[in-house]
C-alpha cells in the first residue's frame, strides 16, 4: 500500500507540474504543503479518539484492582500509567515517522522531476526547430508570396486549435488533481483508523496482561507469607507445649522428693 501511495502522490506532482507548464501567468499550489496541513490536523484528532477509547477500560480495570487490593493499589496504578505512558510515546512516534517518510518521498521524487525537466524540454525543443528549419528552407523554394499567403492561414488555424486543446487539458487536468487529493486523504484516513484500532488494542491488551500478572504476583507473595507465619507459629507453639511440659514435669519431681 506505501508503494501505491507513493506512486499516486508522485502523479500528483507530475499533474501540479504540467498544469503550471501551461502559461507563464499560473502560480501551482504547494500539493505537498497542503497535503502536511490536512495531515496535521487529522492526526491530531486521532491521537485524541485513541485516549477517548482506552480511557473508561483503563478506569474500569484500575476500579477493580483497588477492590481487589486496596493495600497495594499505588504500586499497580503506578506499573499501569507506565506502561500506557511508554506505549502513547512509542505509537506517537511510529505515526510522526510515518509522515516524515510519506512527505520525503514527494519532496525526493519532485526534484528529480524538476531536475530532468530542462534537459527533457531542451531536446524537445531542438527537435521542433530542426523540423521546423528544414520545412522552411524547403517552403522558400516556392516563392515569399505562398510563404506568407500559407504561414498566416496556418497560423490563425494553429491560435484556434490552441485556445481549443488548453481549455480541455486544464478541464482534465483539475479534475485529475482534485481526484488524486481526494484519493490520498481517503488513503491516509484509514491508515490513521487503523493505526487508532492497533494502538487503542495494545494498551487494553497491555493493561490486561499486567494486571493479571501483578494479581499472579500478589497471590505468590500472600501464599507464602501465609505458609511462613503458620510455620512459625506451629514451631513455637511446640516449643511453649514441651517447655510448659518440663516445668510441671520438675514440680511434680521437686515436689514429691
Amino acid at each position: 500500500m506505501m508503494k501505491a501511495l507513493k506512486s499516486k502522490l508522485a502523479v500528483g506532482v507530475i499533474a501540479t507540474g504540467l498544469v503550471a507548464g501551461m502559461g507563464t501567468a499560473f502560480a501551482a499550489t504547494d500539493a505537498g504543503g497542503q497535503l502536511q496541513s490536512w495531515y496535521n490536523s487529522a492526526t491530531k484528532v486521532t491521537k485524541a479518539l485513541v485516549a477517548g477509547d482506552v480511557a473508561s477500560f483503563v478506569a474500569s480495570n484500575n476500579d477493580k484492582l483497588v477492590a481487589d487490593y486496596k493495600a497495594i493499589n499505588k504500586g499497580a496504578v503506578n506499573d499501569v500509567k507506565t506502561a500506557g505512558t511508554t506505549e502513547t510515546t512509542q505509537t506517537q512516534g511510529a505515526i510522526n515517522g510515518q509522515v516524515t517518510t510519506y512527505s520525503n518521498a514527494i519532496d525526493t521524487k519532485k526534484g528529480s522531476i524538476v531536475a530532468s525537466m530542462p534537459g527533457e524540454y531542451d531536446k524537445v525543443v531542438n527537435d521542433a526547430n530542426t523540423i521546423n528549419n528544414g520545412v522552411i528552407d524547403a517552403l522558400g523554394f516556392v516563392g515569399k508570396l505562398d510563404i506568407t499567403h500559407d504561414v498566416n492561414e496556418q497560423g490563425s488555424k494553429s491560435l484556434k486549435a490552441l485556445e481549443s486543446d488548453v481549455a480541455a487539458t486544464q478541464t482534465q487536468a483539475a479534475a485529475t488533481l482534485t481526484t488524486k487529493i481526494e484519493t490520498t486523504k481517503t488513503e491516509l484516513n484509514s491508515l490513521l483508523s487503523q493505526e487508532r484500532t492497533a494502538a487503542s488494542q495494545e494498551i487494553k491488551d497491555n493493561l490486561t496482561a499486567k494486571i493479571a500478572a501483578k494479581l499472579a504476583e500478589l497471590q505468590k507473595l500472600a501464599d507464602d507469607l501465609e505458609a511462613a507465619n503458620i510455620k512459625t507459629i506451629t514451631n513455637k507453639g511446640d516449643a511453649l507445649e514441651a517447655s510448659g511440659k518440663t516445668a510441671l514435669e520438675n514440680i511434680v519431681l521437686n515436689g514429691l522428693k
